[in-house]
């Protein structure tokens, strides 16, 4: 797993998950506006360029950053975000409570099981994902029945380089994730973003109202699943840093 760091040590904390299939650069166009915090980028491990690994779960995730956390920032974090995979990893974390957490932003974080569909959604994922790494067309259509309507662009962020393992461990992360009792005892502000074009994320978020009774929604109006950030990330910056100040 690497830790790219941004910014002065001094200003803020703020660490940023990224999603399945994606790698660091997914936030490079997000830092410019991010220039008063201290951003760490955590690249999952085997979804780098510059590094070999294997992705195992969001469990072995949250371990390896609670242990950046605490040797490198005194176990406390201002800011956590997390989309997608990243969001199901930020719900680990902060679940587990292991490391300080000022501020949570959870992007479209699954943590709702797919029950009989795990493995059907765990295949097709792996298709998809081997499809792009040939350079073999999706048909628009399938890619917005599942990543929401008019965001066919989301495959421009995927990693060819990330192997079937990885993802297949990943799916397997996101739909058997089980919240944690622990999740109760987080009591400091906490948002959950999603698009309304998104099947899933809406039910992630009924889901953690019931153990966070302080979590606030908003939902992007005609966006599917990563689209606001990737499409609009002057407006998503702006709502971030709102959140976090």
């Amino acid at each position: 797993m690497r830790f790219i760091e941004h910014g002065d040590k001094t200003n803020k904390s703020l660490l940023l998950i990224h999603g399945m299939a994606n790698t660091s650069d997914l936030f490079d166009p997000l830092l410019p506006y991010l220039k008063d915090y201290y951003v760490i980028v955590c690249e999952l491990d085997g979804h780098s360029e510059k590094e070999q690994g294997l992705f195992i779960s969001a469990t072995d995730s949250a371990q390896k950053i609670e242990e950046y956390v605490k040797d490198n920032l005194e176990g406390r974090l201002y800011g956590l975000l997390g989309f997608s995979l990243g969001g199901t990893i930020a719900t680990e974390l902060i679940s587990r409570g292991n490391i300080e957490v000022e501020r949570t932003v959870l992007d479209a974080a699954f943590v709702i099981k797919m029950g009989i569909m795990t493995y059907p959604f765990k295949f097709l994922f792996q298709v998809a994902i081997g499809c792009i790494k040939k350079d073999i067309h999706i048909p628009n259509a399938l890619i917005e029945s599942i990543m929401g309507k008019g965001n066919s662009g989301i495959v421009d962020t995927l990693y060819k380089g990330v192997s079937l393992k990885s993802i297949g461990n990943a799916a397997l992360s996101c739909y058997t994730y089980t919240i944690k009792d622990g999740i109760r005892n987080y009591h400091n502000p906490i948002v959950f973003w999603h698009g309304e074009n998104e099947p899933y994320p809406v039910k992630s978020a009924r889901l953690l109202k019931k153990y966070i009774p302080q979590l606030k929604k908003r939902v992007y109006k005609n966006m599917g699943h990563g689209q606001m950030l990737h499409e609009h990330t002057s407006i998503y910056a702006k709502r971030l840093i709102d959140f976090l100040d």
